[in-house]
């Protein structure tokens, strides 16, 4: 979709993104979302009945509707409408897109957008388990279960349902495996953009570049994280590459037939190397927030809001479960024909690293289709310059809005910068991209 006027992105604020299980572990989704509500209305200035709506990305349900839970805890108007937005891993992009149709239908001038994601309390049917060593993996909570369960009675880890979709799908590492092996994608190139990844988010956040944008967090041991937890503990892989080629494979039979490739691509299974993906080169389980104003140009300026950046165009785009990383390509290429644009136009791509294979095999795509040379492009550093999801890591529904604010500090890094190209997939096969352009 062509965005008709101009749609203002303001007053961006984030968690940092911790490990599952580890330093925001204590927080639930929605209160982890509330944090952030509560940072971008004190960066925004605006007062609560500025508001005209709470809009809310998440892939995992701990409150129902949570955009009214945190609207509510907030103390934002009881008569603002408040939608909770659940597309796995694109719900933040999505929850910004439904904010940009609310303004253009004249639904709201003002809308609050959060991205929020606690992997860590995705239950195993049993809530809190991932707090107790002695219950934080599917294996240990068997052990403390009865040995014989009534038949029909399982044991389920939502986490682990929710990486497929339970009835179409293989799980989401399987989707990456397939992606490589149909493009040929080796590990080397994988880990080459993974270690980049780490690298330049190391970087970044060492330089202090991501400092504007991520609020100080607690821990329950009342410590300060003030980082990407993932990007802290990866200063060893940084200054020792060699470790990404020693890391543990995730899937180790690659040679899945496949027909829905053919019938879409008309390409045969390729055969060319072993399995590629490892815990290395995929992002990793997280628990975080992201937030964002979006808003008239008319209201933002009425409202003293700074418009850091202009949203122009999105489009959500379904392939085939299986196929998951591929809607990358498919809503970009489509986003670029509606809009009238083309890819040698975007200044920088903010792309998500679900697994290194799904963003290479994306990029791959649009390569065969439009010629574009991604890799010349990921060597300049005009493709997640900063790092991304296998680095920063991916709480589901908060990874879209990340993904914003990384390309509003592009525009601030790069004062060339006049476009950037936001995508991320989702599992389900669900894609959306976004183009935003300079404030």
């Amino acid at each position: 979709m062509k965005v008709t006027q101009k749609i203002v992105l303001s007053s961006p604020a984030r968690t940092p993104f911790a490990q599952i299980g580890k330093a925001l572990a204590g927080y639930a989704g929605h209160h982890l979302g509330k944090l952030v509500g509560d940072e971008v209305m004190k960066r925004s200035g605006l007062k609560p009945t500025d508001i005209d709506g709470v809009i809310v990305g998440e892939g995992f349900a701990n409150a129902p509707n949570s955009a009214r839970v945190i609207a509510n805890l907030m103390g934002l108007p009881l008569d603002i409408p408040c939608l909770t937005v659940a597309n796995n891993c694109v719900s933040g992009l999505e929850a910004v897109a439904e904010a940009t149709r609310r303004i253009m239908l004249g639904e709201g001038k003002v809308f609050l957008v959060i991205g929020e994601e606690s992997q860590t309390s995705m239950p195993f049917v049993v809530k809190n388990a991932r707090l107790n060593k002695k219950t934080n993996s599917l294996e240990a909570l068997l052990k403390v279960l009865p040995n014989e369960l009534p038949e029909g009675v399982e044991v389920r880890d939502t986490l682990e349902d929710g990486l497929g979709d339970g009835e179409t799908s293989y799980g989401m590492q399987v989707t990456a495996e397939i992606l490589a092996q149909n493009y040929a994608i080796p590990r080397e190139t994988q880990d080459k953009v993974a270690y980049e990844s780490f690298k330049r988010a190391f970087e970044a956040t060492g330089e202090g570049r991501y400092k504007p944008y991520i609020m100080p967090v607690k821990d329950d041991e009342g410590n300060m994280l003030e980082a990407d937890e993932a990007v802290l503990l990866r200063e060893g892989l940084v200054k020792n590459p060699t470790r990404m080629g020693r890391a543990m494979l995730m899937f180790d039979n690659p040679g899945i037939k496949f027909d829905a490739w053919k019938a879409k691509y008309g390409k045969d299974l390729k055969k060319s190397h072993g399995p590629t993906v490892s815990i290395f080169n995929a992002s990793p389980r997280s628990d975080g927030a992201a937030g964002i104003i979006v808003a008239s140009e008319e209201a933002a300026k009425k409202l003293g809001l700074k418009a850091e950046a202009y949203v122009t165009g999105f489009k959500m785009k379904g392939v085939d479960p299986n196929l998951m990383g591929l809607g990358q390509a498919e809503a970009t290429l489509g986003l670029l024909e509606e809009v009238g644009d083309k890819i040698e136009n975007m200044d920088v791509i903010e792309i998500h690293e679900a697994f290194a294979a799904t963003a290479v095999a994306a990029l791959e795509e649009i390569k065969i289709r439009t010629g574009f040379d991604w890799e010349k492009n990921f060597d300049a550093k005009k493709i997640n310059p900063n790092g991304g999801s296998i680095a920063i890591g991916h709480p589901f529904g908060a990874t879209g809005v990340r993904l914003l604010h990384n390309a509003i500090m592009d525009f601030h890094e790069n004062k060339d910068a006049k476009k950037v190209l936001v995508t991320a997939c989702a599992h389900g096969g669900i894609a959306g991209s976004m183009i935003v352009e300079r404030a």
